[in-house]
């Protein structure tokens, strides 16, 4: 079934279709975000959210300018873009609270959380099954914010053979298959009741979700930053979502951006 702005509106509570201004949906583009930011320099009102969603991405991508594959008809590509006036300092841990936020909201219909792998994958049974990509642009009038969504829902395994690491989608892990307006209703309604309780409060109301859903807690892992590997133990996070990495003798805060992260 293709993606309908009227299914999708059923799952939008009455106060998030509020601060909903425009919901998009396409049939093909090169990227979500790409789109969105096209946006940005359009919305005069803060806090007010421009949703566009699309069936197939030409030149979707993920954390580093990594390809993401986006074949038609088959997962959830979704960008919200919304202008603030939190400083670009005020973003830290927003990938992580997106990612807790979605966790939250498909719990009910998956019957499980999904697992987060710091800073902004989503994962179930060791397996990733989406990702996040926050882009942001900023100048006097405030903060222009891009959540990038993108979830393997109904794509198979020969539709995925060209991802080049360790996949699921919701239905090869669930073993049926499932609705796609009703996961892209909840994913907006997610992220719309995000972009009010961020502002206010921020990471610091999202921190101890995390903990409870962090892939990486307590696990050996090697740590990639300025060409330097190191091998230690995932403790948690701190306060602005940084990453708290124990080797041996020294503990590390890691920052998003510049670290990648991978278990033993």
């Amino acid at each position: 079934m293709l993606l309908r702005k009227k299914e999708i509106l059923k799952r939008i509570s009455k106060p998030n279709k509020e601060s909903l201004e425009v919901l998009v949906i396409l049939d093909k583009t090169g990227s979500t975000n790409d789109e969105a930011k096209k946006i940005l320099s359009d919305i005069a009102e803060v806090n007010k959210c421009y949703a566009i969603f699309a069936e197939q991405q030409i030149s979707g991508r993920g954390r580093s300018g990594k390809t993401w594959i986006s074949p038609p008809n088959l997962n959830i590509y979704f960008s919200l873009a919304w202008k603030s006036l939190l400083k670009p300092a005020q973003l830290e841990g927003l990938s992580l609270s997106v990612a807790v936020a979605i966790s939250q909201k498909l719990k009910p219909t998956l019957s499980e959380s999904l697992k987060i792998k710091w800073p902004n994958d989503l994962f179930l049974s060791d397996k990733k099954v989406g990702g996040i990509l926050i882009e942001t642009t900023s100048n006097k009038e405030g903060t222009g914010i891009v959540v990038g969504i993108g979830l393997n829902v109904l794509m198979s395994s020969e539709e995925g053979s060209a991802i080049d690491q360790n996949w699921t989608s919701l239905s090869l892990h669930l073993g049926r298959d499932l609705n796609r307006n009703l996961i892209a209703g909840l994913i907006l309604d997610a992220i719309l009741e995000l972009v009010g309780i961020f502002e206010r409060k921020g990471f610091l109301y999202y921190k101890p979700f995390f903990e409870e859903v962090n892939l990486l807690k307590n696990r050996e892992c090697v740590a990639t930053f300025d060409e330097v590997s190191l091998t230690g133990k995932v403790v948690g996070v701190t306060d602005k979502g940084e990453l708290i990495f124990r080797e041996k003798y020294k503990t590390h805060n890691l920052r998003y951006g510049e670290t990648s992260l991978r278990k033993i």
